[in-house]
């Protein structure tokens, strides 16, 4: 239990870093860090500017799921034609933007 401690506090320092989904990169465009929790046996880990959350009882998985649901909002709020996307989707989209630069 005290080295799931300690990977928590050792991730509440380190910033986000890039991450691959499938064929797709994503690099934060500034530092950021993951709000990892674990409790009752689940790792629960966040990235609050989206309000997305990854969760599992294993943390990569944990970490895996959020990347997972980011490219998920990728794909329905950045690939989707702005016409198509109410006012809710088009702020969605810009904060996607602002937040990564993706290849």
């Amino acid at each position: 239990m005290s080295s799931q401690a300690s990977a928590i506090e050792f991730l509440k320092r380190h910033p986000l870093q890039e991450f691959l989904v499938r064929a797709r990169k994503f690099v934060p465009l500034f530092v950021t860090s993951l709000q990892v929790d674990y409790d009752d046996g689940l790792w629960a880990v966040r990235l609050p500017f989206l309000d997305a959350v990854g969760i599992s009882s294993d943390f990569q998985e944990a970490r895996q799921r959020l990347f997972d649901y980011i490219d998920l909002l990728w794909n329905e709020y950045v690939l989707c034609p702005e016409e198509e996307l109410g006012e809710t989707g088009r702020m969605q989209r810009n904060l996607l933007l602002e937040l990564f630069s993706v290849s």
